[in-house]
């Protein structure tokens, strides 16, 4: 201690020395020791949890130069069980005011009826008003400072306080506007104050599941070192009379004891339905209770409270919880854009080792839409039998295999795939691919051309097949009742750019009032449709595609212009497309030498007459293809090339 220039008492900061000044930080006071060499340091045992030291470990020891900031309140948590009495309130007072100095998540161990008990501080206002962050240190007043003690069963969060927005990737935009309106009303309400204004106190969160809105709440509170209470909707609510509504009291009066303080209520929908006939005497009484509560939080303009909602269905919220006074601010947190995607994976990928590129990545935030951050490790078996965890690195097969498996959070809700079907595997029907890429791959993968030119991109395409799989779009197939779902066309709206396929649309579209009824169940599906494609709600990067082989039963109405605009006849194959099929098919199925290119596509024949004749044979051979064709009827007669001829040319 003499040649360091301390003197007993003085307060010390602990760190370790191969943290590089970004480890967790201890304080305590300096004391000589009779034990050990002299470049040596002894600690306690919770001095060592609080610095993750070890034995042997080396050690940054530096005096404090200036006074430490004076503690206004330090709120404690029993890490260990203990009574909460007024007793251990001012024992443990003392305790800490013995200890020196002390910072935010710092352990303190106190002898409690002969027992050694652990407390741990998890907040420090300063006489200023701020919260203190974890590192910055403070000393206890036995006369200014007022200690709180809280209970492990409150319902909190601690995690809150580890989290901050360097911690949420592609949400800069979301971030950006509650941070004003809750870190003022947290750490400055005075400010409203001088203006006779009353601080905001409510904001509602609402988006698809799983988009971050828990997340920001935590970021906000661990900036701002607010206290966090979490309430649950759905588990808050009890069976007995009364008792869901003390229990929200409850949480209102211990939140503004422990000011700053954030209460978070997800699921609020559940907690805080539209009030109806349909709804119970129970649900309208936690509703009218949480109202009143909202509303003492707004009338009492210096408490520093803030109420965060979160909900996937801001329209099931009631109606009055949204109002002015209540829930101030409603903000989205939709579905990450290409960029925001982006951001998350650098965030994500730049903790774990990867190989992958700067391209590689470009690519995985644009093909990846809809998806929520996931990436598959994979580990990179070896030979030698000592390869450790240190070997395990994540390759661009290993996300591309990981994003294949995954579905996408906003769609599984609906039928939802990305065909493994390419342009290449259909043989001939050049002018029918061109027209399906001009039709449904441009308008999504390249919006900038159409905008460029100043034209629409067609809304649907009239089609046997549609293929996502060269543009990788989010692919929707509507099959049978899945069109009564009210939610296809939105989700397909939040999985953009998506393609919705009707298959059989003459099922579902055919003429009003053929029926003989103007109000069938028919006609209703058209018209809920006919809306859609040209609703007040636009189908942005949404293209809808349809098949049918009995276009002259359609609806009129649902192929004009800006709904179903581009009519694409798929004919039989001649005989250069029939080549190309006959080729694909030759892929699959081994052929004998003497089968001859030109055949008519009748491979799965021959194949199965082949097995017939030998159910161990090889391959296919020219005399299977002779003895189908022999027996083989065409399924598309010359009427029906005329029929399809005449739709053609009406149109």
């Amino acid at each position: 201690m003499q040649e360091s220039a301390y003197v007993a008492g003085d307060i010390v900061r602990i760190q370790l020395a191969d943290s590089n000044g970004k480890g967790p930080v201890t304080y305590g006071m300096a004391w000589p020791s009779f034990l050990g060499e002299v470049d040596e340091v002894q600690l306690s045992s919770v001095a060592m949890i609080n610095c993750q030291a070890q034995v042997g470990a080396r050690l940054l020891v530096e005096k404090i130069g200036d006074q430490p900031t004076e503690a206004k309140t330090v709120r404690v948590q029993f890490a260990t069980p203990m009574s909460s009495d007024e007793f251990t309130k001012i024992y443990a007072k003392e305790v800490l005011v013995d200890v020196g100095c002390i910072t935010p998540d710092q352990l303190v161990d106190i002898m409690v009826n002969g027992q050694n008990r652990r407390i741990r501080i998890i907040g420090i206002e300063a006489e200023s008003g701020s919260m203190l962050s974890a590192g910055d240190p403070a000393i206890v007043s036995r006369d200014k400072t007022r200690v709180i003690v809280v209970k492990e069963s409150e319902s909190t969060n601690r995690e809150a306080q580890s989290v901050t927005y360097d911690a949420i990737g592609g949400l800069d935009k979301e971030v950006a506007e509650v941070r004003p309106v809750v870190e003022t009303s947290l750490q400055e309400p005075e400010i409203f104050a001088e203006y006779g204004l009353q601080p905001p106190r409510g904001v509602l969160l609402f988006g698809p599941p799983g988009t971050g809105k828990t997340l920001i709440a935590r970021a906000v509170a661990g900036e701002t070192q607010a206290f966090v209470h979490v309430i649950n909707g759905a588990e808050i609510t009890n069976k007995y009379y009364g008792e869901t509504e003390a229990r929200l009291r409850e949480i209102f009066d211990e939140a503004r004891k422990q000011s700053p303080s954030i209460i978070f209520i997800d699921e609020i929908d559940a907690l805080c339905p539209k009030r109806g006939d349909s709804e119970g005497e129970a649900s309208k009484r936690v509703v009218a209770t949480l109202l009143t509560l909202m509303d003492g939080v707004s009338d009492r303009v210096n408490d520093r409270l803030v109420v965060i909602g979160a909900t996937n269905r801001p329209n099931a919220v009631d109606s009055a919880l949204r109002r002015p006074g209540r829930f101030d601010r409603e903000i989205e947190v939709p579905i990450p854009s290409p960029e925001a995607r982006l951001h998350i994976l650098l965030k994500k990928l730049g903790k774990t080792p990867n190989s992958l590129t700067e391209e590689q990545v470009e690519s995985l935030a644009a093909s990846t839409h809809g998806f929520q951050p996931s990436i598959a490790i994979k580990r990179h078996t070896s030979s030698d039998p000592a390869s450790t965890t240190e070997s395990l690195e994540v390759a661009n097969d290993d996300v591309v295999a990981a994003s294949r498996l995954i579905k996408p959070s906003t769609m599984r809700e609906v039928t939802l795939e990305i065909p493994n079907v390419k342009w290449s595997d259909i043989g001939g029907q050049e002018e029918t691919k061109q027209l399906l890429k001009e039709s449904v791959e441009w308008p999504l993968k390249h919006p900038e051309a159409f905008q460029r030119m100043g034209i629409r991109p067609p809304k649907g395409t009239l089609t046997a097949k549609a293929l996502a799989t060269e543009a990788g779009l989010n692919f929707i197939a509507v099959r049978g009742p899945e069109l009564f779902s009210k939610w296809v066309f939105r989700k397909a709206r939040a999985a953009a750019p998506s393609i919705v396929f009707f298959d059989e649309i003459d099922a579902l579209t055919v003429k009003r009032g053929s029926s003989g009824d103007g109000t069938s169940v028919a006609d209703r599906v058209l018209s809920q449709l006919l809306t859609e494609l040209d609703g007040i709600e636009p189908l942005v990067n949404v293209t809808v595609v349809a098949a049918t082989n009995r276009p002259d039963v359609i609806d009129a109405g649902i192929l004009r212009p800006d709904r179903i605009d581009r009519l694409i006849y798929v004919g039989p194959p001649d005989q250069a497309t029939r080549a190309e099929i006959l080729k694909l098919q030759f892929k699959k199925i081994a052929c004998a030498d003497d089968v001859n290119a030109e055949m008519v596509s009748l491979c799965q024949e021959a194949a199965m007459e082949a097995m017939t004749e030998n159910v161990d044979a090889d391959c296919v051979e020219m005399k299977h293809f002779d003895k189908c064709l022999r027996g083989f009827k065409k399924r598309i007669t010359p009427e029906m090339l005329r029929f399809y001829a005449d739709f053609k040319k009406k149109q």
